[in-house]
């Protein structure tokens, strides 16, 4: 994990991941392509699901990305402005443990999404999207709050 003492490989982990998700969240808003992959409205008795679906439909999914964006740049105007040197190994240890927990909840849901899509595609458009949604932004909540700490 000596890597991520460097604050140089953090911001560009951090960059690189945001530009690929809020290219997605961006780029697919309101794409007419996927729209048509979204289920059918009222599929469920949920409040929730069609909500969140109505959500995506209306490509408000590119607020997410601008969010994902202006998290990301905070942090990484946060990480130069307070932090050139490496990070200690206490402050590694930290920021390992962050990764780890988020790449486990990510390779824990690959089943579960396979089964959802196997068993009953609808909504599960809507699941992968909200999924990332949750698993990367709350990678961005908690590095913020790891750089203002730091």
């Amino acid at each position: 994990m000596s890597i991520l003492k460097h604050p140089a490989i953090n911001i560009i982990f951090i960059g690189f991941m945001s530009a690929i998700y809020s290219f997605f969240f961006i780029f697919t808003a309101g794409h007419m392509e996927f729209t048509s992959m979204l289920s059918h409205g009222k599929t469920l008795n949920s409040d929730f699901w069609n909500g969140w679906s109505d959500f995506l439909k209306t490509g408000n999914m590119k607020y997410i990305g601008y969010l994902i964006i202006g998290l990301t740049i905070v942090i990484i105007v946060l990480i130069l402005v307070k932090r050139m040197k490496q990070y200690d190994e206490y402050q590694v240890s930290i920021l390992a443990k962050s990764l780890l927990v988020a790449g486990i909840l990510s390779i824990m849901m690959i089943p579960f999404l396979m089964l959802m899509l196997l068993s009953d595609p609808n909504y599960s458009t809507e699941t992968i999207f909200l999924f990332a949604t949750v698993q990367w932004v709350g990678v961005l909540v908690s590095y913020l709050f790891f750089v203002v700490r730091s």
